[in-house]
């Protein structure tokens, strides 16, 4: 059934206000959530662009050593003893490994850098990464001395070369082994104020309601106060 208000067109005020609508993110903002989660993954020893700094220099030291440890371990094994071209494809080829597990181990210890709590427990016990590290290269001259035909021991080489590129990507300066005023700050107790407000409000409630019912049976007795 018609009404007389279906032809009346709609008015302006009758449309959504234009706070209520979704605006997207701007160029800005979102460089600037990357730019900070990159920061959350940086070593907390600067600020600003030096922890920036920072992290790209360790990145870069993590693949140049890499990349010397992949050139030792194949001239060991004489993949270079062909000639030129053949220690140009040794250099090339460790160059590729060494990047391609720099990145490969960066992602699987994002959690140790991004993880507010677990990146404090392992710069607290930043020996662990040397540990590794040597536990590593161990495996790795393990895997040359016992490789078959020249070649490493492949069982003892994947994990040893693993574990030393982890160790190396996510090295941390003993906290235990840094002066007093450069140790990493224990993080202060979170103090649940909500929850005692909570409680504080209940227990006025309950009193002023026991204070009620206790009014209440004296008007009813006929006492007064």
């Amino acid at each position: 059934m018609a009404t007389v208000y279906d032809d009346v067109p709609p008015r302006v005020h009758d449309a959504p206000p234009a706070s209520d609508r979704t605006e997207r993110p701007s160029f800005r903002a979102s460089g600037a959530r990357v730019v900070g989660t990159v920061k959350a993954a940086a070593p907390p020893v600067a600020r600003g662009a030096a922890q920036l700094g920072l992290l790209t220099a360790h990145l870069i030291a993590t693949g140049a050593i890499l990349s010397a440890s992949a050139t030792i371990l194949l001239l060991t094994a004489g993949y270079a003893s062909d000639g030129v071209g053949a220690l140009l494809l040794c250099l090339l080829a460790a160059v590729v490994v060494s990047a391609i597990s720099t990145v490969f181990v960066v992602i699987v210890g994002l959690p140790l850098r991004i993880s507010r709590r677990a990146r404090l427990w392992w710069i607290r016990h930043g020996e662990l990464a040397f540990v590794g590290a040597a536990i590593g290269v161990g495996l790795l001259v393990a895997s040359a001395v016992l490789g078959g035909g020249g070649a490493p021991n492949g069982w003892l080489l994947v994990p040893g070369w693993l574990l030393f590129a982890f160790s190396l990507a996510h090295t941390w300066w003993p906290d235990r082994w840094r002066p007093e005023r450069l140790r990493t700050k224990k993080p202060e107790p979170r103090v649940r104020a909500a929850a005692h407000e909570r409680g504080d409000r209940r227990r006025r409630a309950r009193a002023s309601f026991d204070e009620f019912l206790a009014s209440s049976g004296r008007a009813f007795r006929g006492d007064r106060d």
